[in-house]
């Protein structure tokens, strides 16, 4: 059975590969680093979210979509920001939650 996309969203994946093959993150990665970003990470990701999109069962398809470079290094969750700490700081109360 194909997992719903609220467990397994490829569109997420091709979102981050397509921006990574754009030619502003590429021409931030050859003024950074000095060389192009081959994507190779991101194209993986892809791969593992097809293999996950097509898992029985749920649990596996999370197990899966774990090991990605995505949820490891970029994704939503602030905690594995690459930019926490570095170009703002992390707050414990969101700034909309003030009273």
């Amino acid at each position: 059975m194909v997992q719903p996309n609220d467990v397994v969203n490829v569109v997420t994946f091709i979102d981050e590969w397509t921006r990574c093959i754009g030619s502003g993150y590429q021409r931030d990665s050859l003024y950074r680093f000095g060389k192009f970003d081959s994507c190779s990470a991101q194209w993986n990701d892809i791969k593992v979210a097809l293999k996950a999109k097509a898992a029985s069962d749920p649990d596996e398809a999370k197990r899966l979509l774990e090991q990605t470079h995505y949820k490891k290094n970029l994704g939503s969750d602030w905690k594995v920001s690459p930019t926490a700490g570095v170009v703002w700081d992390l707050k414990e109360h969101p700034g909309w939650d003030a009273e």
